[in-house]
């Protein structure tokens, strides 16, 4: 961002007051270009979360089958509190 900011300087300096619209406007589409692109990454990285946090989920819950009762729920119920808790610290980081 600091290199698109030079050279939007170096350019309103180039050709003068008389085109600082024209070079702001150029410098704002790059910059909501790139912050459009950010936003999509984000998005993509919440729905891998919340997909994989039910996929192991469902899996530990599965897994779990073998303990026995008391082994299975326990398992279960960690498992669960790790989910939430990664889901909150991502959510919080947002």
């Amino acid at each position: 961002m600091t290199e698109e900011v030079r050279a939007a300087a170096e350019t309103r300096e180039e050709l003068g007051r008389e085109y600082d619209e024209a070079v702001l406007l150029s410098l704002a589409e790059r910059l909501e270009g790139r912050r459009h692109r950010s936003s999509a990454l984000r998005e993509a990285v919440t729905i891998v979360i919340a997909l994989g946090s039910i996929g192991l989920g469902v899996l530990v819950a599965a897994a779990a089958g073998e303990l026995g009762e008391l082994g299975a729920t326990l398992a279960t119920i960690v498992a669960w509190i790790c989910i939430a808790v990664i889901n909150v610290v991502h959510a919080r980081s947002r």
